[in-house]
């Protein structure tokens, strides 16, 4: 218990808020956030380590919360995508919740109620807005990973984020809403200026993990000439693919995804298929 507790981190702004909060008079207002932003996160939590993931640490930030999660290698779309939508889940049995304290008890206000209702409501809508790393946005790239190359299913994710994240910015700008709408969207564009530069990082992370593979089922050959190099191939591997390599102009000569990544970090990514067998 004591080790999960220090996995959760405060973000030092996040303190700033609070008092905001009790300055302006709106305290139980920020303490009803922080009680619905933690019980999305911990969703995630309880059921990344129901599938046996690691808990890095579960942040509080000023606008919102983030549960960094650890797959134990490479683990099936399925697992990550009841993760991603066992958050926003939560909202439901607190929404019900609401109801039940209201028509039971004394403490509970018609104007708690609202207000409670209309923020589960408002950061249940946010969350499922397709911007990474939103839960929008992680479901976008589960459903990009399924028809794409790992690499281009992390650049079509972190385009679209892109572009919606600017639209947002256009709208509010031209209607002049809230402040706090654009520093919410200041602060996911810096998240993702962050995500953009740890492209690779991640990209390598995943070729990694991809060398002892023991969770993908499907088998697809990826047929390539003498003269690719692994660079190539490897941008064309999929996150729940077994692959088979196999060489077009020679179709006898066949290798493993393991042998081929053993190479790429061994050897380098230059070195071409030809070239396997020679060095």
């Amino acid at each position: 218990m004591i080790n999960f507790l220090k996995k959760i981190h405060i973000h030092p702004f996040f303190w700033v808020i609070i008092a905001m909060g009790v300055l302006s008079g709106r305290f139980k207002e920020v303490l009803m956030l922080l009680f619905i932003v933690f019980v999305h996160e911990m969703g995630h939590v309880w059921m990344a380590r129901r599938f046996h993931w690691d808990v890095i640490k579960i942040e509080l930030l000023p606008f919102g919360g983030a549960a960094v999660l650890e797959p134990k290698g490479i683990r099936p779309a399925r697992e990550e995508a009841w993760i991603v939508c066992w958050g926003p889940f939560q909202h439901s049995w607190m929404i019900g919740l609401s109801y039940i304290l209201l028509h039971t008890t004394d403490v509970w206000m018609i104007q708690d109620h609202h207000l409670f209702i209309s923020h589960n409501i408002a950061i249940l809508l946010f969350n499922f807005i397709p911007i990474h790393p939103l839960d929008g946005g992680r479901l976008v790239h589960l459903l990009y990973s399924a028809f794409l190359p790992y690499k281009q299913a992390m650049k079509a994710t972190w385009l679209t984020s892109l572009i919606l994240l600017t639209l947002g910015f256009f709208v509010v700008l031209v209607l002049m809403l809230k402040l706090n709408l654009m520093m919410i969207f200041s602060f996911l564009l810096l998240t993702l200026i962050l995500d953009y530069r740890q492209r690779n990082y991640r990209f390598i992370r995943f070729l990694m993990a991809k060398i002892n593979d023991q969770t993908s089922t499907k088998q697809s050959a990826l047929y390539v000439e003498r003269e690719t190099t692994l660079k190539v191939v490897s941008e064309q591997i999929r996150k729940n693919h077994l692959h088979t390599i196999v060489v077009e102009n020679n179709a006898r000569y066949t290798y493993s995804l393991e042998a081929v990544l053993d190479a790429y970090f061994q050897k380098g990514s230059h070195v071409t298929i030809d070239e396997l067998d020679k060095r």
